[in-house]
Order: structure tokens, then C-alpha cells, then sequence
């Protein structure tokens, strides 16, 4: 895991307009789909699934989720990212979708409420340096997370093994 302090660093960088997310993420023609599950719940699966395909890959494990000056809300790397790929050719792309990862079968996509899209990623602890930084930058951190879920619309995702993930998403 990316070194806290590297995590705190980035998230006020881009407080209070993004966030820093345990998440991973693809893109496909500057639209980006972001994956949230709990340690082990198939973020890492899915992103690599899809970039074998047709997507390229943005983050992996930690994502940063901010709004840019032109008013796009794009999902970018973290640093850690392009170490660990070794380019720095890794770019962001405008957050299109919200998806949350579960894995088994059979394969199907949901759509739930902004509301519930809040509650499920506070549940599974998705803020990262959440607990390392002043309370005054976690209330602005809640709220960004919130905005995004009344902006984008957000699902839950099930995919087998075999199934292709790439057909669940918009």
C-alpha cells in the first residue's frame, strides 16, 4: 500500500473539489469507470481484466477523484500507479460511472441510489488517509464523496470468472 503520507499529500492537493479513493479505474474514449469494493473484493480483478481488452488502465488500488478547473471531474493516478507501471503515459479520463465490485455469479448490473452509493462506500472505508487527517479536511472529503454520487450514476456490478466485466458498463 501507497505510503500515508504520499496518500495525505495527494488528497490535499485536491481538497476540497476530490478525494483519494481505495479504487481502481479504467477508460475507454476519455470516459472513465470507476470500481470500489472492500480489500480483496475484485478492484484490481476487474481493472485488469478490462485493460487486457479494449480499456486502459488509470489506477489501481488508489485512485484520485477531482474537479478540474474546466469543470470536468476526472479519475487520475495516483503517483504509485505509475511507478508500478513503469510509464508515465498513464493519463486521466472524465468519471462517466461509478461502480461497485462483487464477485460470483450470474453476472448482472444494478443501478442504486445516490443515497445508498454513500452509505456502501463509507461502509467499506473507500476514503483513503481517512483517519489521518483533520477533521475539518475528513467533513470536506464526506462531502465531495457525496457530490459525486448526485453527479454520477453509480452500480453494483457482479461478474463470474468467465464472463467478460466489459459488458456491464455503459
Amino acid at each position: 500500500m501507497m505510503d500515508r503520507f504520499i496518500l495525505r499529500a495527494q488528497l490535499r492537493a485536491v481538497q476540497p473539489n476530490g478525494v483519494v479513493l481505495h479504487a481502481s479505474s479504467v477508460a475507454e474514449n476519455n470516459s472513465a469507470f470507476l470500481f470500489m469494493a472492500r480489500s480483496g473484493g475484485g478492484k484490481s480483478t476487474i481493472m485488469s481484466k478490462l485493460a487486457m481488452e479494449r480499456f486502459g488502465a488509470i489506477a489501481d488500488d488508489s485512485a484520485v477523484i477531482s474537479l478540474g478547473t474546466d469543470g470536468v471531474v476526472r479519475c487520475l493516478p495516483c503517483g504509485s500507479m505509475k511507478q508500478n507501471m513503469g510509464t508515465e503515459k498513464i493519463d486521466g479520463a472524465a468519471l462517466e460511472a461509478i461502480y461497485f465490485v462483487e464477485k460470483g455469479s450470474p453476472g448482472f448490473r444494478y443501478r442504486i441510489s445516490a443515497e445508498y452509493a454513500f452509505y456502501r462506500a463509507l461502509k467499506i472505508s473507500s476514503l483513503m488517509a481517512y483517519g489521518e487527517i483533520l477533521p475539518e479536511e475528513q467533513k470536506q472529503a464526506r462531502a465531495f464523496l457525496k457530490r459525486l454520487f448526485l453527479l454520477f450514476p453509480a452500480y453494483i456490478i457482479r461478474y463470474g470468472f468467465q464472463e467478460d466485466p466489459g459488458v456491464f458498463l455503459q
